[in-house]
Formats: structure tokens, C-alpha cells, sequence
């Protein structure tokens, strides 16, 4: 038999807001680790040359392929073994998220540089401009800005799934809920609680991605403007 105690609701929400302070911290982290590694990803998988490209294909196709949790596991608890440095839980979900998230962010920033019209890459080539100036000042501009709508719906995915790095102990908004589910018997109200404040977080940026989307969008091209993930 569960023995429940009662927690005061100003207490329950002091504490699920915390949770949610951690969750968007390292949500944005994450994304961030994302971009910095997806962007050069991206780039390598489309004007890389050969090597490069199915460099790229592999880093993108294997963490694609391995469950965020699996790799939560082999960073928190493989890596000390290996390597016989422990990595903290906070930062093995910034680390494993990331990563994770870099795969699917390479693949929103190629769709965005292939959206680029390739009379444009032509023309940069004829004028005696290099692969590495038409990238910079052509092809980037560009991607970037039809990526911008793809790259928020991966944030948002990306801060829901926040809530697996309870796994490796980390505090965050379902972990609260989660502790105060196990200290009350009462799992309808907290978590149905943490569903809104993740909803609370969501629908705004959802919201706002469709307004981006509709402002930054170039006219007569699809690519990563048009990707629902």
C-alpha cells in the first residue's frame, strides 16, 4: 500500500517550475550543439566531395538510427569505463541531445542548401568565385533562411524530448513531476500538470515558427521552408 503525503500546491508548482527552468536551459543547449555540429554536417554531405559526403552519411544515418536513450547509457555509463573520466548528468543530456539533434539538423540545413537554385551556384562559378565563397556568401544566406521554420519544429522536439534525461538523473520538469507523483499517489494532477507546462512552452514557438515561416520564407522555393518534422 502506497503511503501518500500531501503536498501544498504553491510548493507542487515552485517545483515543477524549476523543472521547467532546467528543461528549456538544456533545451536550448542542446540545440545549440546541434546547430554547430548539423550546419558543418550539412555542408559536407553537399559540397564536400566524396569522402566528406559519406563521412557525413554515416555520422547523420548512424545517430539518426540509435535511440537518444541508448546513447544517454553509453555516454553516462560507458564513457567512464572507457576513457575513466565521468561525465555529469546534466551535461551527458546537453551532450547526448545534441549530438543526437545534429543529425536531424543536418539534414533541415541540407534540404535548405538544396533548395538554393543552382543557375545561382553557376553563375557564382563563372564569375571565378570559389567553392568556399560560393558557400559563405550564396549558398548559407539562403539555406538559413528557409531552414529557420524546420529548425524550430526540431527545437521543439527537441525540448520535449528533454524529459528521457530523467534516465541519467537529471532534474528536469518530468523528473519533478515524477517525485511528486511518488511522494502524493496522485500521477493525474502533477503530471497532468507538467503536460501543461510543456504545453505552455510549445505552443508558442509552434506559433511562432508558422509566422517566421511566412515572413523569412522565399517565394517559388520549397526545401526546408515546407519540412513538418
Amino acid at each position: 500500500m502506497i503511503s501518500a503525503t500531501s503536498v501544498p500546491l504553491q510548493t507542487a508548482l515552485n517545483m515543477l517550475l524549476k523543472g521547467a527552468e532546467v528543461t528549456v536551459v538544456l533545451s536550448v543547449l542542446a540545440a545549440l550543439l546541434g546547430l554547430v555540429i548539423g550546419l558543418p554536417v550539412a555542408i559536407m554531405e553537399t559540397h564536400g566531395g566524396r569522402v566528406l559526403r559519406y563521412i557525413a552519411m554515416a555520422y547523420e544515418g548512424t545517430l539518426r538510427g540509435i535511440p537518444l536513450l541508448a546513447i544517454y547509457f553509453i555516454l553516462f555509463f560507458s564513457m567512464p569505463i572507457l576513457v575513466g573520466v565521468g561525465i555529469p548528468a546534466f551535461w551527458t543530456a546537453v551532450v547526448g541531445l545534441g549530438i543526437r539533434s545534429s543529425a536531424y539538423q543536418s539534414q533541415i540545413f541540407r534540404s535548405g542548401i538544396q533548395a538554393v537554385d543552382e543557375g545561382q551556384l553557376e553563375a557564382a562559378t563563372a564569375l571565378g568565385m570559389s567553392r568556399l565563397q560560393i558557400v559563405r556568401h550564396i549558398i548559407l544566406p539562403q539555406a538559413l533562411r528557409l531552414s529557420i521554420p524546420a529548425w524550430m519544429n526540431e527545437y521543439v522536439i527537441v525540448l520535449k524530448d528533454t524529459s528521457i534525461a530523467l534516465a541519467v538523473g537529471v532534474v528536469e520538469l518530468t523528473r519533478q513531476a515524477t517525485y511528486l507523483v511518488s511522494t502524493t499517489a496522485e500521477p493525474f494532477r502533477y503530471y497532468g500538470l507538467a503536460a501543461l507546462f510543456y504545453l505552455a512552452m510549445v505552443l508558442p514557438l509552434t506559433y511562432l515558427a508558422g509566422i517566421i515561416g511566412r515572413k523569412y520564407g522565399i517565394k517559388g522555393t520549397g526545401g526546408a521552408s515546407n519540412v513538418r518534422i
